[in-house]
């Protein structure tokens, strides 16, 4: 095949990439918008709820405290009770505080239905992907990570799972927490671990653009690995420092495309410290420092404009997932 020809399918295929591309995209915004106009319609209907039971709550409150001010009156001012003149006071606050929370009731249930409701559904429009409001990444896998910081208590939230290529796929926010750091917080932002279907990665290899953790585990957790020293062909791309357990491997696999995907993955969370473990033969992990609440409900009085959230959401997604693409290219390793 000559070199034009070659050329000419090459380009053939870019365009219709990009055509499958536009197509998908269109198929997700149409998605989206009826997610949006399904999520405003249940906004309007709670909003509406708790509008009407603040008006019947706040005038029942004021009918039951002016009872209670009544009989204070009667039975201190008439009969100089003074016990029952407070009963009735006390007694006359309670329905007030009953009738408060019930009016807060649909706010509550907003919220829930946005987790339980509208999430999945756009999760599921993003590559087939499911949603659970309350995992994450496990806590033992964490363990072998050798990245994570000290802490005493992990939550995970508004975890993202699936299968992409073959690939099995989770991703979720998560904190950290330490009783010995001043503010508490030690980690707030997104983990992700992806496990390829065959052993691909040879040893033990951190890839990270955060310098603070190389400064404090280069010499201590990190003192059985090799500094592996990868220079890149794009000068952009060159902000990741490499230790491994195998270095002679880690060299071969950590090339321009893994770090492009990386730092391109770095760009889309605000320029965040992106640090990736590949380890356990199949398996690759990363944690991003990133402090923006994405998957939250908006104010229930201000209408639902989610649809800029939802795509950067899934682009967020998508960055994340064309890092499996990456291991398409290396070969499984050998038994």
């Amino acid at each position: 095949m000559s070199k034009a020809q070659k050329t000419e399918e090459q380009a053939e295929d870019k365009t219709e990439l990009d055509e499958m591309n536009r197509i998908e995209e269109r198929r997700f915004t149409k998605q989206l918008e009826a997610l949006i106009e399904e999520s405003e319609e249940m906004r309007l209907h709670r909003m509406k709820q708790m509008r009407t039971r603040g008006f019947v709550a706040m005038n029942a409150s004021i009918f039951f405290i002016f009872l209670g001010i009544t009989a204070f009156g009667w039975f201190f001012l008439m009969e100089g009770d003074i016990v029952k003149a407070l009963l009735c006071v006390a007694i006359s606050v309670a329905p007030s505080a009953f009738l408060y929370s019930w009016a807060g009731f649909p706010l509550k249930k907003y919220k829930r239905e946005h987790k339980e409701v509208f999430m999945p559904k756009m999760a599921k429009a993003m590559n087939g992907l499911s949603f659970h409001p309350k995992r994450g990444v496990s806590s033992r896998i964490l363990g072998k990570l050798a990245v994570i910081p000290a802490h005493d208590r992990y939550e995970a939230e508004d975890c993202f799972m699936g299968t992409y290529k073959g690939v099995k796929v989770i991703f979720s926010e998560a904190r950290m927490y330490s009783k010995t750091h001043k503010t508490g917080l030690v980690f707030d932002g997104i983990f992700a671990l992806l496990e390829t279907p065959e052993e691909v990665i040879d040893g033990h290899t951190i890839i990270t653009a955060n310098d603070r953790m190389v400064k404090a585990y280069a010499k201590s957790r990190w003192k059985t690995m090799k500094q592996v020293f990868v220079t890149p062909s794009e000068e952009k791309w060159d902000k990741f420092t490499v230790y491994s357990t195998k270095p002679d491997s880690a060299e071969l696999m950590v090339g321009d495309r893994l770090l492009k995907e990386l730092a391109e993955a770095a760009d889309i969370f605000d320029n965040a410290p992106l640090t990736a473990v590949l380890f356990g033969k199949k398996f690759i992990f990363m944690m991003i420092p990133y402090d923006q609440d994405m998957f939250e409900a908006s104010d229930i009085h201000t209408p639902i404009t989610t649809k800029q959230q939802a795509m950067k959401c899934k682009q967020e997604v998508e960055q994340l997932l064309e890092i499996v693409d990456v291991f398409d290219l290396y070969e499984p390793l050998k038994s």
